[in-house]
Formats: C-alpha cells, structure tokens, sequence
C-alpha cells in the first residue's frame, strides 16, 4: 500500500468520523493543559514548601533566643529564692542583702527584679529597697501562693505600675521555708519592647508578620504592631487550637485582623506558654511564581486553544471535503432527473452481483427491463416537462418495490428503466415486476396523482442460476427480449424470458 494511499484513507476516515477528531483534538489539548497545570501546581507546591522551610529556620532562631532569655531568667529567679531562702539572709541588713541579693548584673532586657513575702509585699529589687510595692494581685503572685509545683511561671501582659504602665511580663518562682510552706515568690520583669526588638530584626515579606503569643491567644508582641483595640485573643480561632495541640507547625489561614492569607509557622518555647509565630503573605511568598506562572501558562494555554482549533478546523474541512467528493461520486452514479443509479453504476452493481452469484451453490439473480409505453407520443402530447415528471413517477415506482438490501433500481437511458433482484428467482421477480406494473397503472402516489397523466409500462423479466445463462449479458439480452414480447403482445404487461432461452444461452 502506497504512502498517498494511506493518507487518503485517513483522510476518509476522519472526514466520516470528523466530530471523533476534533474531541481526540480537544482532549489531547486539555491533557496537555493538564500536565501544565501539575507542572505548576507542583512548582508552587516546591515555593511554599521552601517558604516553610524558611519559616522553620526563622521561627527556631526567635524560640532559641527566647529560650535563652527564659532561661537566664529563670537561673537569676533560682539563684534568688534559693538565697532568701536561708534565715540568716533574712535577718541581714537591708543594705548589704541588696548587694548580695542582687550583685549580679541584669540583662538588658530586664527592668524589674525583686522578692517579696508571703503577702506580696516587695522585700527587695533592683528598684531599692525604698519602694515598697505589693503584688498580691498579680497573676504571677497567686499561681504560686496557691499552689506548690508550678515551677517557673510566665506571667500574662500587664502594665507596671512601678515604671509608668510599661507593657511587661513576669518570670516568677516560689520561695519556700524549711517547711516548705510558701514564703513569697522571686521575679523578673521583662519590658515587651525586648519581644518588639527581636521580631523587628526578622526579614518576612512586605506583608508578612512575627508574632509571640502566650497559650491562652493572648499576642504579647506582633511585628508590623497593632493598636491596642486590635490586640485579640485568639483563643477562640480553630487555627489557634491547632498550636495549642502540637509543638511545631505550619497551615494557611486568613488573618481575622486584617484579612490577608498568610503561611503560618509555629514553634512553641521549650518549658513556657510562649508560642513563636512566623507567617508570611501568601501572595508575597507566590509573586514569583505568580510572574512564572503569567509567563507559561498564558502561552500554554493560548497553543493549546489554537492546536484544538486548528484540530476541529481541519475535521470540518475533511468533513466538508468527504461530502464533496460523495456528492461528486454519487452524481458520476446517479441519474440527475429521477435520482435513481444511472447505466454506469448500473454496470458496475450488475458485474458484483454476478461475480457473488457465480460463488453461490443455489443462488438466483433476477433483472426486470421496464419501459414506458408509447412514451414518444406522451411526451408530444403533454410535453416534454409532463414527460419528465411521469418518468420521476416511474422511478418512484420501482424505488417503492426495490427496497430489500442489494435490490438496485437504474434509469438505463431515456424511458427505460432496469431493477436488478438479487437472490430471486423467477416467481418472485414476476411478483415484483407486476406490482410495479399495477402501481404505474393505477397511478396512485399522491406527489404525481394530479401532475401525471395516466400511462402504462411493459416489464420483461429475466433470472439467472449459477452458470446459466453463461454472461451478465446474456441475463440482459433475455430481459431485453422478454420486454419485447410484452411490448409486441400489446404492451401494459409483464413477461418473463422464455425457459428455453436458458438452455440456449448456455
């Protein structure tokens, strides 16, 4: 099989099948918008992933420092209850147990430290011992007075009374008698702008946000800060539940104070109820891949519409081409006034049904010849287009009697007409021959009732076996024959081809 062959056969095919093509078309261009679409899902996957990853290390660098804030903290809260503890501290003076209480420099980030008694009054600090505040309101007084096993306690945001309502935290640890029945508390206080200043130093995006919170949703430091009436507990947010349960972490979430979707990291300090909070913007950690995105997925997108056009373009040009060529084909085989098969395909049908008929063991072919009776004087008479309507009535006639699969009906040239039977013998190409016969008679279809004058046809018939007669010619010369006699014996009859002509034929 030739190349050229092929692609004509292909093109057949797909002008026959042209709503498959343009669908195998648009699948294979919404497939490959589909793989563009994974490969850039997973590219933006591959961003966040490494947005939280960043986010990790930024969060692990503000708990460590946190952690060692907590934890200088909590050696200078141990080292002074440990030392008040002992009686004879107690009973020094009040000058030289402040130097010995508190010998030891604070750190930067510290503004208070002190101790008090069992009722919350202030022994001493780093104040002096002049200023004798009392903290028994404090939460960091009663958790310890009311209970023994608390440890290290951080307190909630209060403002100080002794520094102008400074924003503060406390660190705060119990002290014992020998008995060990409570004996006042050891604390630190730790002004927030320390918080402040750590998350200010901490690179998160334009509209990314750190944060440090307590366990109860509290925000102790926020960086951009927020306005005192914007300072909410979060303990009511399903997201924050999610930090209350685990010790690390990482959702997206859109902020309820301002609205923009952020990538949340947390991390909670070891030992404390401080949550680190790192979230940058969704859209500032996606702007590149949204740039990259733009970049191939519009071009992608725009291909592939085009391929899929393109497709179904040329599966309505093959279509549109098939039909032309069918239209071409049939009017090279079909009689153009009655629409029936003209001689040519008629010679074609006739030589197919002969070669199967050879093939059969028991097989028949019958051919009818059908003329119109006098049809010259008809045509003379009612003129030629009443001539071309009876002969359009005729065909009609026979295509209403040659229905069956394989029957082939054909305008053989000027008022003659031909109807080939496959596998019928001779009785029942009588059968049909009459009928048509009957139908022309008696003219009743109702298209032509009015519009034709009455005229008749003479039908000869003609059946063929296996080997006899010898030739699809032979079969077509009895027919022929077969219409002559009708005509001679007085036409407006069917005759059938005489049984001794089969003989002689062969």
């Amino acid at each position: 099989m030739s190349a050229s062959t092929s692609i004509e056969k292909i093109a057949d095919w797909a002008g026959r099948n042209h709503l498959v093509v343009g669908a195998l078309g648009t699948l294979m261009s919404l497939a490959a918008l589909g793989l563009s679409a994974m490969t850039l899902w997973a590219a933006r996957s591959e961003v966040v992933e490494h947005a939280h990853e960043t986010s990790r290390n930024v969060a692990a660098v503000l708990v460590s420092e946190i952690a060692r804030t907590v934890e200088t903290s909590n050696n200078a809260l141990t080292s002074l209850a440990a030392d008040l503890g002992r009686p004879a501290v107690r009973r020094m003076d009040a000058g030289l147990r402040h130097d010995l209480l508190f010998q030891r420099a604070a750190a930067p980030y510290v503004v208070g430290m002190g101790v008090t008694d069992r009722f919350g009054q202030l022994i001493d600090g780093c104040c002096g011992p002049s200023h004798r505040w009392n903290f028994s309101d404090r939460d960091y007084f009663k958790v310890h007075r009311d209970a023994a096993n608390v440890g290290l306690y951080v307190s909630e945001a209060y403002r100080a009374r002794s520094r102008g309502g400074t924003k503060s935290i406390a660190l705060s640890r119990r002290i014992e008698r020998p008995d060990h029945t409570f004996n006042g508390i050891a604390v630190v206080a730790i002004d927030l702008d320390y918080f402040d200043q750590l998350l200010s130093r901490l690179n998160v995006g334009p509209h990314g946000i750190t944060a440090i919170l307590r366990a109860d949703g509290t925000i102790l430091a926020r960086n951009p800060p927020l306005s005192d009436h914007q300072m909410i507990r979060l303990s009511r947010s399903k997201a924050f539940d999610r930090m209350l349960s685990q010790d690390s972490g990482f959702y997206a979430s859109r902020s309820r104070i301002d609205g923009t979707l952020r990538l949340y990291t947390f991390q909670r300090v070891p030992g404390t109820p401080l949550i680190a909070v790192v979230a940058p913007a969704e859209h500032d950690v996606l702007a590149g891949f949204v740039r990259m995105s733009w970049s191939v997925g519009v071009p992608a997108t725009i291909i592939c519409a085009l391929f899929c056009a393109v497709v179904w373009l040329l599966a309505f040009a093959l279509r549109d081409n098939l039909r032309k060529q069918t239209l071409l084909t049939d009017l090279t085989r079909t009689d153009p006034l009655t629409g029936l098969s003209n001689r040519r395909a008629l010679d074609v049908a006739l030589a197919d049904e002969w070669e199967r008929l050879q093939r059969g063991n028991d097989a028949s072919l019958s051919v009818l010849f059908i003329d119109a009776d006098h049809f010259k004087q008809y045509n003379d008479r009612y003129g030629h287009a009443r001539g071309d309507a009876a002969l359009r009535f005729l065909a009609e006639c026979i295509r209403a009697h040659t229905r069956r699969r394989g029957d082939i009906a054909a305008r053989y040239g000027g008022e003659e007409f031909v109807a080939v039977l496959p596998d019928t013998d001779e009785n029942g190409a009588a059968k049909v021959a009459e009928a048509i016969r009957r139908e022309v008679e008696n003219n009743r279809l109702a298209e032509f009732a009015e519009a034709v004058p009455a005229f008749t046809v003479s039908i000869g018939c003609a059946t063929a076996r296996n080997a006899h007669p010898s030739s699809i010619d032979a079969l077509s010369r009895q027919a022929d024959l077969a219409l002559y006699t009708a005509k001679r014996q007085g036409r407006n009859r069917v005759c059938r081809a005489p049984a001794e002509q089969h003989t002689h034929a062969a």
